[in-house]
């Protein structure tokens, strides 16, 4: 009888240790390893897309489908807790460390959803709201791939120029007491020091120069002294003494691209300078663009600092 009654008592022991091991919750493993595989995920296609296996619209989708993992996480994380308060279920700790990570990996898509309802739906501002300087080669570019979404330049009307202004009060035209090849030396600087990729420029003195004497000499060597000869590109711009610096900008992370242009002005005894700043993808910038101008002329009122009398 004593060797039954052990028997039965081991055997209640083990039916209870696979009773206790069955009541921990699926929820909250599924939980955990959903958010263990959002990093890798995200991190592959920030890696992809930086080096071009896979085009914006591509990245755009599985982003996307990152997001709805994400959100699935957060399903089985309430359903856990659920089964952990009401069903008496193990998992607290797996349901715990799953929800942290799911929160992290959502948290810069979350502060972007911020900034979207702080900023108003455009991807394109300017110093100079009413008179935007314009594109060289961006305008081209981007027209040709329009057909994959590319954001194309955009007209300013007036409702536009309204909105732009209302909502970043602080970018503002630049006028400094230098002459205009001192502005343009510091601008170029800037653009070497935070490696920006130079894709256009209009009205530099040395290549108007060069583009004066080349003309030259054809009309000489041609001889055929007509006065309607077409003008340099430069001359025809906006006016003779504009300098036009266009560059291209990559974020940090994904490498998203933006259009700058830059608008260097002769005056009397000033140099004013504008920027014009546009998104190529996605219709909302979430500011990023202002900051972007303002974090560029900071660097130029830096760079410029004490010249006065100059010019």
């Amino acid at each position: 009888m004593g060797r039954n009654r052990g028997d039965f008592k081991e055997l209640e022991l083990s039916y209870m240790a696979s009773y206790f091991e069955d009541r921990r919750s699926k929820a909250a493993i599924w939980c955990l390893r959903l958010s263990l595989f959002l990093i890798p995920f995200f991190v592959l296609v920030i890696l992809l897309y930086r080096f071009a296996k896979i085009d914006t619209v591509q990245m755009f989708i599985l982003i996307t489908f990152g997001l709805l993992i994400a959100l699935l996480s957060l399903v089985f994380a309430f359903k856990a807790i659920s089964e952990l308060w009401t069903k008496g279920y193990r998992g607290g700790s797996q349901v715990v460390r799953g929800m942290i990570i799911t929160l992290l990996v959502l948290l810069p898509f979350g502060y972007q959803a911020f900034l979207a309802l702080q900023y108003p739906l455009a991807n394109d501002v300017s110093t100079d709201m009413l008179n935007p300087p314009g594109y060289i080669n961006a305008i081209n570019l981007r027209a040709s791939k329009a057909d994959k979404g590319m954001n194309p330049i955009i007209e300013y009307d007036e409702e536009y120029s309204k909105t732009m202004i209302l909502a970043y009060p602080r970018l503002q035209s630049r006028r400094y007491p230098a002459g205009s090849e001192r502005v343009l030396e510091a601008v170029r600087t800037i653009i070497d020091d935070n490696e920006w990729l130079l894709t256009g420029s209009l009205g530099i003195p040395e290549l108007k120069n060069n583009s004066e004497t080349e003309n030259t000499s054809e009309l000489a060597d041609n001889n055929t002294g007509a006065s309607d000869q077409e003008e340099p590109l430069e001359d025809n711009f906006e006016t003779p003494d504009d300098i036009f610096i266009e560059v291209l900008e990559r974020t940090f992370i994904f490498g998203f691209e933006n259009d700058i242009i830059i608008r260097i002005v002769s005056e009397d005894r000033n140099t004013l300078v504008d920027v014009r700043s546009s998104a190529r993808w996605g219709k909302h910038d979430f500011g990023y663009n202002a900051k972007l101008i303002e974090s560029l002329l900071q660097q130029l009122d830096a760079s410029l600092l004490g010249i006065a009398g100059e010019g």
